[in-house]
């Protein structure tokens, strides 16, 4: 009996070894990649169609004016973008049909030649080289120096798979579409909450696109250092509840008021609102003042949209002073100020700041009002964020009468109707996660969204 379990176990993993040795074998695109390759991204077309609920053999169908080039390229297979050590970009995939997609080239203007073996394909700016069963384009590249890289494009078609370590980096993660890069690679501006000692050579942006059941989400990580200079620190939640209900945007952090001033200087209205301040008040060191949750409102989409500012307040020093303030006084802690057409209103209540453009706002301001599972969600994170996308096209419908009589078709409405919110959120500050929030199952949206185009 030990000897039969011990033979089962044996094949099963003989089978195992099989699969994994002929699967790897088959994706000859990924043989192509060079080995100094320091940013790599991968799109698995099958993955993808399979979680939007599409039967492969159709997607053709769906992609007007593109059947040759979706019918010659294997999308059973991985598609994989590069850039090398050499300033190169390139693009490498898994070829069906040779024929049909020098076919589908000459769609977009590619003229094409053999030479040395191969079938070349050139335009204005991209030049490719096209195998029995994979592909390799480069570009942008000008006309007057794609023939000097004939010779390293052939070495790379001609040669066995390399080791290529972003890449394996770029596939510890999960999705349909998965990136990695040394921050060495992207301009020196997104490297400014880095210590000042890290190697960028060695600290790592990875992201990945996955698709859930109702939400579409794109998640980034910095990998390689311990820390970022982003003064952020966990939201605790005793603002969750105050402000609108159900806003069109809503925005809450953790932070220090020192960090947090220069950043409300680029929301136009609090800009404003700033300005008609300090023309009366200290606003500066009103805001200052702040030290822990932050939550930022917009009620509704309008011309000139009202926001309101709520804060956790470490003094009310900036009071002591209230007394020669130049402003018209609604309570002992509450007033408002008007400069330039500009009305502000603000206060000081439970130890919590308020500034906001509207008096309906103003009158209930810091007091918990509603509850929302939404907003305790962000408990702990490092920034949560929204939109509302119902708020949205409701208003654009009602702006636009093209948009409103597009949306009285049945399909389209249903479609729109399907997408709750977009969000933001970081469990840390080296992730970042965007996530296109839906009511219904993207399956479902993605079925009543290809009908409407095709007719099937």
């Amino acid at each position: 009996m030990k000897k039969l379990v011990f033979g089962i176990v044996c094949l099963l993993l003989a089978g195992v070894a099989a699969y994994w040795y002929f699967h790897r074998d088959s994706d000859k695109a990924r043989d192509v990649l060079p080995e100094d390759a320091n940013a790599v991204a991968i799109l698995e077309p099958a993955e993808l169609v399979q979680e939007l609920g599409l039967p492969l053999d159709k997607i053709s169908k769906l992609v007007l004016n593109f059947e040759d080039l979706m019918e010659a390229v294997d999308l059973t297979k991985p598609v994989y973008a590069f850039t090398t050590e050499k300033g190169l970009s390139g693009l490498t995939l898994n070829v069906k049909d040779a024929d049909k997609l020098l076919k589908a080239a000459s769609i977009f203007n590619f003229a094409s030649e053999e030479q040395q073996g191969f079938q070349w394909i050139a335009n204005n700016n991209s030049i490719g080289c096209i195998g029995k069963d994979k592909m390799l384009i480069f570009g942008p590249i000008p006309s007057t120096e794609q023939d000097a890289l004939r010779g390293e494009m052939v070495k790379l078609m001609k040669q066995s798979r390399k080791d290529v370590p972003v890449l394996e980096k770029a596939k510890e993660q999960k999705g349909v579409f998965l990136a990695s890069s040394p921050l060495s690679n992207l301009p020196k501006q997104y490297a400014k909450a880095l210590p000042a000692d890290a190697d960028l050579s060695k600290t790592f942006l990875n992201c990945a696109l996955r698709i859930e059941k109702e939400a579409i989400k794109y998640a980034a990580n910095v990998e390689g250092v311990e820390s970022l200079s982003i003064p952020l620190a966990p939201i605790k939640g005793n603002l969750f509840g105050m402000g609108p209900e159900k806003p069109f945007a809503w925005l809450c952090v953790n932070m220090k008021g020192e960090e947090l001033l220069p950043l409300l200087r680029k929301v136009p209205q609090l800009r404003s609102a700033l300005l008609a301040l300090n023309m009366c008040v200290d606003a500066d060191m009103m805001i200052k003042a702040i030290d822990g949750d932050v939550m930022l409102a917009m009620p509704k989409i309008e011309t000139q949209p009202n926001v309101i500012l709520t804060a956790t307040l470490k003094n009310t020093d900036f009071l002591k002073n209230s007394g020669d303030w130049n402003v018209n006084r609604r309570s002992n802690i509450d007033f408002s100020v008007t400069q330039d057409g500009v009305k502000v209103f603000f206060g000081v209540r439970d130890e919590k700041l308020y500034i906001t453009t509207s008096e309906e706002l103003a009158n209930t301001a810091c007091q918990k009002t509603y509850d929302d599972d939404y907003q305790q969600n962000a408990k702990g994170k490092y920034l949560s964020a929204s939109v509302d996308l119902e708020k949205l096209f409701e208003t654009v419908s009602k702006g636009f009468s093209s948009t409103g009589m597009m949306l009285r078709i049945p399909q389209i409405r249903e479609t729109v109707d399907a997408f709750e919110r977009v969000s933001i959120t970081a469990d840390s500050p080296q992730n970042f996660e965007l996530s296109l929030e839906t009511n219904k199952p993207i399956k479902d949206i993605y079925k009543n969204f290809s009908t409407l185009l095709t007719g099937k």
